[in-house]
């Protein structure tokens, strides 16, 4: 089960680390635990200025899987209804792309 990491209050803990001639550095295990990161895990780089942020892969899917369901739920939209658009576009898509089929 992962963690989430509490905000606010907590202060940012810096911690100087080394890059290896192949570019890798190692998270330490305080931080991987506080993350529920383990081995194999997928992080999403990103160049912010002249920073490097790295931020958990699955954290990113599940919020924005979590968003994705506040506006559907917000716009009144049910998944079945979802559902029945894409085959419907699907279908179109189909028949564009393979007439009288």
């Amino acid at each position: 089960m992962r963690r989430q990491v509490a905000s606010g209050g907590d202060r940012p803990k810096l911690r100087s680390l080394t890059m290896t001639s192949k570019g890798q550095v190692t998270i330490s295990a305080k931080a991987r635990k506080t993350l529920g990161l383990d081995q194999g895990d997928t992080l999403i780089e990103m160049v912010v200025g002249n920073c490097i942020v790295l931020l958990p892969q699955n954290q990113i899917l599940a919020d924005t899987a979590r968003k994705a369901q506040e506006a559907i739920k917000l716009a009144g939209v049910s998944a079945e209804e979802i559902i029945a658009e894409a085959e419907k576009l699907k279908a179109e898509k189909l028949s564009q792309r393979y007439p009288g089929l």
